[in-house]
């Protein structure tokens, strides 16, 4: 085996830039120190997202001299005056949540009469919590809106963000079932 692959790379030398080779090498060794990594046969990854934000609130600490300081020279933009989150005291318990900053989360749900829905959700980027903006049903393998009113989903969820009528929860599926809920 190690002679086939030590003809392989004599056959076809590896002909990408060496800081393309360096970033491919960084980032299999970072994912090999992911403990909760699990690769189906088929490819497929998951990780436990608990892993994910303690990774990712290490790197922060580690890299918090790169962001500037409040009331530091050249900042160019202010947060507005609702954009500060208060606290989660407990995780069932709702917090306010200000819509200034999210990201746009697509969920699917098969229903039992075949049918799927597809929710799209907002989560806040300062507490993680979700809500719905916006849902559409699909059946028989045709929408249940038609493709015009479709093709305004963004704006749905623009409106949806500025008459703050979202109910923030602390998982997809609870905002869903919410949502689900108030129909």
């Amino acid at each position: 085996m190690i002679n086939l692959h030590r003809l392989i790379t004599k056959l076809f030398p590896d002909r990408r830039p060496q800081r393309e080779k360096k970033r491919e090498r960084e980032f299999i060794k970072a994912a090999n120190g992911l403990k909760t990594l699990r690769v189906t046969p088929e490819g497929g990854m998951s990780i436990d997202p608990e892993e994910l934000r303690e990774q990712i609130i290490a790197s922060r600490e580690q890299l918090k001299h790169l962001v500037h300081k409040s009331g530091a020279p050249n900042r160019g933009l202010k947060p507005a005056e609702d954009a500060h989150v208060e606290p989660l005291l407990s995780p069932t318990v709702e917090a306010p949540v200000s819509a200034m900053d999210c990201i746009e989360v697509v969920a699917w749900r098969r229903l039992l009469t075949g049918a799927a829905v597809r929710y799209v959700c907002l989560q806040s980027t300062s507490t993680g919590r979700f809500a719905v903006a916006t849902a559409s049903l699909f059946s028989d393998g045709t929408q249940s809106l038609p493709t015009w009113i479709e093709a305004n989903t963004a704006k749905h969820v623009a409106n949806a963000m500025q008459n703050d009528h979202l109910r923030w929860l602390a998982t997809v599926s609870e905002a869903m079932n919410a949502w689900d809920a108030d129909l």
